[in-house]
């Protein structure tokens, strides 16, 4: 079941338009915040921040279990996947990057670069080569393979709960920059939602090494091997929450750019390096993402059929 549900949401997220527009107006990340600031409003931040966190997430678990069997599961399955992967559209954005690099079209290049490095400290206008191409693999990561991570191993329910417990870490608390909150419930939200900064960077953990060897299995084995260790800084380049996370996506960048095989990879990482050097990175990094992900689905499928999976 989880095979198909896995092939379905591909080839939908491909070739649905609606859902990407959905995605690139970032709708079911702004519909989550909203009903935690109304919430908040009503019942107070903290009870809010735990309502949307865990409520939906418990009820996908007790009605349909880790396994989501039954054609009921399924649907529910594929909904879920379909409003959680990508939140920021980002396979379109990059179809745009490479689209835009090849046309010469500095304008439209920025203007990707922008939707890819929201959130992070890098300044996009003078980001690297180096450092977009990093971006194009991390958030293949954080997007795509973490929600399926985690969809895989507790269905539907730990795909919501990976991604509300990564949007409900950014959220800030809604009462904290009019200083309405008491001291004490300004603690406890932030004790909460450090909670939540930490139980997002614990799940982030044991998917990271996943991925890793998968982009060993897609690109330069031996150097993506030689490059194998976490780098934080790194890592809150990329805007990792804290400092486990860091060290994952840190991991997760570092072996990513050393996998790249590229013909006069010198000249594409120039710091001046016209649009065509630059699109030839950008297209290999894209390309250790898919064959990468290609790897991930193929396992699910060897999983599913000795009967490890549902």
């Amino acid at each position: 079941m989880k095979l198909l549900v896995l092939i379905l949401v591909i080839a939908f997220d491909r070739f649905l338009e609606f859902f990407q527009r959905w995605r690139a107006d970032r709708w079911p990340h702004r519909v989550t915040i909203e009903v935690f600031d109304t919430l908040a409003g009503m019942i107070g931040a903290t009870a809010a921040r735990l309502l949307v966190w865990l409520l939906l997430p418990a009820v996908l678990l007790v009605w349909l279990g880790i396994g989501g069997d039954g054609w009921i599961g399924w649907v529910v399955s594929l909904v879920v996947l379909l409003l959680v992967i990508t939140p920021r559209n980002t396979s379109e954005i990059n179809r745009q990057l490479l689209d835009a690099a090849g046309r010469d079209d500095q304008e439209t290049v920025e203007a990707a670069r922008r939707v890819l490095f929201d959130g992070t400290p890098v300044d996009s206008a003078k980001a690297t080569t180096r450092q977009t191409g990093e971006r194009i693999i991390v958030l293949a990561f954080s997007e795509w393979f973490l929600v399926l991570f985690w969809f895989v191993l507790l269905g539907p329910a730990g795909a919501l709960f990976y991604r509300l417990t990564e949007w409900l870490a950014q959220a800030p608390d809604p009462e904290a920059g009019s200083g309405a909150a008491s001291g004490a419930d300004a603690d406890g939200e932030g004790r909460l939602r450090r909670w939540q900064t930490k139980a997002h960077a614990l799940l982030v953990l044991p998917a990271a090494p996943v991925f890793t060897v998968l982009m060993l299995l897609a690109g330069s084995f031996q150097r993506g091997l030689n490059a194998w260790r976490g780098d934080e800084a790194l890592g809150r380049e990329h805007g990792a929450m804290d400092g486990w996370e860091a060290g994952s996506i840190g991991l997760i960048a570092r072996v990513g750019h050393a996998v790249i095989d590229v013909e006069r990879a010198d000249e594409c990482l120039d710091e001046n390096a016209c649009l065509a050097d630059q699109r030839t990175w950008y297209r290999a990094a894209h390309a250790i993402v898919l064959r990468a992900l290609l790897f991930g689905l193929a396992l699910v499928a060897v999983l599913t059929l000795i009967g490890w999976l549902p």
